[in-house]
Parts: structure tokens; C-alpha cells; sequence
């Protein structure tokens, strides 16, 4: 009777570890099937609601900002204010995708929204993670070029002028990605933070440099510049929703020879993460695999397309 239960519970555990390891793929189908029928996702724009599916952006802009938000009403204001300061002499339109936030996040981002045609909010029912936030920001966009930042306004926001100039040196044929880098900080971050920490900081950067075959030296910072063109073919293509997708836009701008360029940036760690370290470092390291994997045995390929 022991060894039955015992048995049991080891079924049970390894179901539930490869439902756990393949979660990746399984979202990917349901978005397949599910995000061009959800009238949930619905942008608001000039105070007015309009369904995701139906929305088309004609905004003659020359720059997009994208600001996945999730849980940021403590945060989100400061930014906001930072970023109209400093794009003020810009061409821009800013987009918040507010990702199934708990909090007051929608409330604040709203406060910005009235009459003001450029800038717009994304927002949804079920969390999609940074990735599919992200995702969503960008096939909805309207400027030539495509910043991505965080919502923590961690990077600096003059470096944004240091990016766009390697972006125009690196540009060919509509394309380029430049990626700001915090790697010149890594040093010093390492002396202070706990053993477990630069494990799996170690752990992450092997898979992602011999197994992903991406060899950047810092591939998470969440401020990066596209071309229109660029983030159109990466972001149709892209599968994984979560922490890790960084990774794979980098694999698909490598297949579809993308000119990508790495610059350091000034950041600073700001309070107020959400983030768990260990569980999402996991979660990414299975990610990292997993998508590899997929690539390889042509289960995801690089001519996929979301339908967006």
C-alpha cells in the first residue's frame, strides 16, 4: 500500500513538473488561438476606449516610448513626469500596457490620458507577463523608432540619445536594435549581493551565451531602441511572454540578421520590485532551455507570426 502511494505521488509530481516545464509552449498556443478574439485587450486613447483588434494607430509620430506596467501606482507617476520632461522637444507617443495590474496602476495612468491623443493605454484582464505586455505595445505603435523602458525609470532617460545615435549609425535596411547593457556594473554588484544570486546569475549567463548562442553580455536591461521594422518582424515572431523573452528576440534578430549594438547605460537599482529573484530566475532558465529546444525540433519557428 506504501509503495503504491509512494508511486503515486511520483506520477503525480513528474506530471506536474512537465506541465510545468512546457507551460511556456502551451501559452504561446492559447495566445495562437485566443488574442485576435479578445475583446478584453482594449486600448484607451483621448479618454476613449477602443477594442485591440479594430485599433489602427495613425499617429505621425517619429518616436514610440512602451512602458509595460504591472503593480506600479507607487512608481508610474514619477516616470511619467520624468519622461514628458525630457521628450518634450520630441515627436513621440507614449504607451502604457497596464498588464492586469491589482493595484491602482490603470487609475493613474488614466490621470494622463485625457486629451492627449499620444498617449495611449493598453490594458487587460489576465496578467501576460513583461514579454506579452511588451508585445502588445509595440505591434500597436506608430514611430519610426521604438524605445522600450521600464516602468521603474531605473536607465537614465539621457541615455536615449546615446542609443538613438547608435541606431542610425547601425541601421541597414529599415533595420536595428541597440540594447542598453549594465554589465560595467556587474563588479561591484557582485561583491555585495547573497552566493545564490551570482550562482544563478552565472548559471543564466551559460545558457544564454552557449546554448542560446546570444552573445550579449547583458541581455535583460529593459532599455532598448528598434527601428518600426525591426520590432514588427521580433515581436510577431516572438513566443515566450515572461522574463526571458528578451532572449529570444535576440535569437530572432540574429536569423533575421538584424544589426544589433550593446551600449552601457547609467542605471541604478530602484525600490519598489516586484520581481522574485529565485523564482523568476528559474523560471527564465527553464525559459532559456525550453526555447532552444522548441527551435531546434521546429515546433516554434522563425517564420511564426502571432496574427496581431
Amino acid at each position: 500500500m506504501l509503495l503504491e502511494i509512494f508511486l503515486l505521488v511520483i506520477f503525480v509530481g513528474l506530471l506536474i513538473g512537465i506541465r510545468w516545464l512546457f507551460t511556456p509552449y502551451t501559452n504561446w498556443k492559447n495566445q495562437q488561438k485566443t488574442v485576435k478574439k479578445d475583446d478584453s485587450i482594449v486600448i484607451i486613447c483621448g479618454g476613449k476606449e477602443i477594442k485591440y483588434s479594430t485599433y489602427k494607430n495613425k499617429s505621425d509620430v517619429q518616436l514610440s516610448i512602451i512602458i509595460p506596467s504591472y503593480n506600479e501606482e507607487n512608481r508610474l507617476g514619477r516616470t511619467l513626469e520624468a519622461t514628458f520632461k525630457h521628450f518634450e522637444k520630441y515627436n513621440y507617443e507614449i504607451i502604457i500596457i497596464n498588464d492586469a495590474s491589482k493595484d491602482q496602476t490603470l487609475e493613474v495612468a488614466k490621470k494622463y490620458s485625457v486629451n492627449n491623443k499620444n498617449f495611449k493605454i493598453i490594458t487587460y484582464n489576465r496578467n501576460r507577463g513583461k514579454g506579452g505586455a511588451v508585445r502588445l505595445g509595440m505591434l500597436a505603435a506608430a514611430g519610426k523608432i521604438q524605445l522600450m523602458m521600464d516602468a521603474d525609470l531605473a536607465t537614465d532617460l539621457n541615455e536615449y540619445e546615446k542609443l538613438s545615435k547608435e541606431l542610425i549609425k547601425i541601421t541597414q535596411n529599415g533595420l536595428g536594435l541597440v540594447a542598453g547593457s549594465r554589465n560595467h556594473l556587474v563588479k561591484d554588484v557582485v561583491v555585495q549581493r547573497k552566493w545564490y544570486r551570482n550562482f544563478l546569475m552565472h548559471c543564466s549567463n551559460f545558457i544564454i551565451n552557449t546554448i542560446c548562442g546570444v552573445r550579449l553580455k547583458d541581455t535583460q536591461c529593459g532599455f532598448k531602441l528598434f527601428t518600426k521594422n525591426t520590432s514588427a518582424i521580433l515581436f510577431r515572431v516572438l513566443h515566450l511572454e515572461r522574463w526571458a523573452f528578451d532572449v529570444e528576440l535576440f535569437m530572432i534578430a540574429q536569423k533575421y540578421k538584424v544589426p544589433v549594438s550593446e551600449l552601457p547605460v547609467k542605471w541604478e537599482d530602484v525600490e519598489g520590485s516586484h520581481l522574485n529573484v529565485v523564482e523568476a530566475s528559474i523560471q527564465m532558465a527553464r525559459d532559456f532551455l525550453l526555447v532552444r529546444i522548441l527551435y531546434l525540433l521546429n515546433i516554434w519557428n522563425f517564420k511564426d507570426d502571432i496574427g496581431l
